[in-house]
């Protein structure tokens, strides 16, 4: 009788500790959350400040896959209009799709530093073409292989303050 007692206790070891690792592999806190994606492109300046990086565009995923795209100016022209522009192409080649515009007043440098979000939480976005306005997919993937190009203008001359590609290069 003592020997079956000890494979009863062996057996209720082995099980508890069997229930122990299937409850701590199966635990449901356990989320893998995906690694959110950053890119980064520098704006460079024209004229005497081609060398110089005037601003930097940065595309971040957020975990719902929608994207957020902003601009950081390191300097501006104060109190004057900052024009910004996201054009399909290179702007040596431009297209005439037109995936970002703002030429509202809205935007006023302050003759420092300035960050402005072109998109945030996006997934698709709506782009003017020849053909007319049509939605385009806008994900993290969609902005990397996408050919574009931002154009920041400033004051009434609409001088090139930065330029440079954003996405696929």
């Amino acid at each position: 009788m003592s020997i079956s007692k000890k494979r009863a206790l062996t057996a209720g070891v082995m099980m508890a500790t069997a229930m122990a690792v299937t409850f701590t592999a199966c635990k449901k806190d356990d989320d893998n959350a995906p690694i959110a994606r950053t890119t980064s492109y520098d704006l460079k300046g024209v004229g005497a400040d081609a060398a110089a990086t005037n601003g930097v565009v940065t595309l971040t995923e957020n975990a719902d896959s929608s994207i957020n795209l902003s601009l950081k100016l390191n300097k501006t022209t104060k109190d004057a209009q900052q024009a910004i522009y996201l054009i399909g192409g290179t702007a040596a080649a431009p297209t005439t799709d037109t995936l970002y515009l703002n030429t509202a007043a809205d935007i006023k440098g302050t003759g420092a530093a300035m960050t402005v979000n072109i998109f945030k939480n996006v997934k698709t976005i709506k782009a003017n073409t020849a053909a007319g306005q049509k939605d385009v997919a806008f994900r993290y993937a969609d902005v990397l292989a996408y050919a574009a190009h931002m154009k920041v203008l400033t004051g009434e001359k609409k001088d090139t303050l930065a330029i440079g590609v954003v996405g696929k290069k």
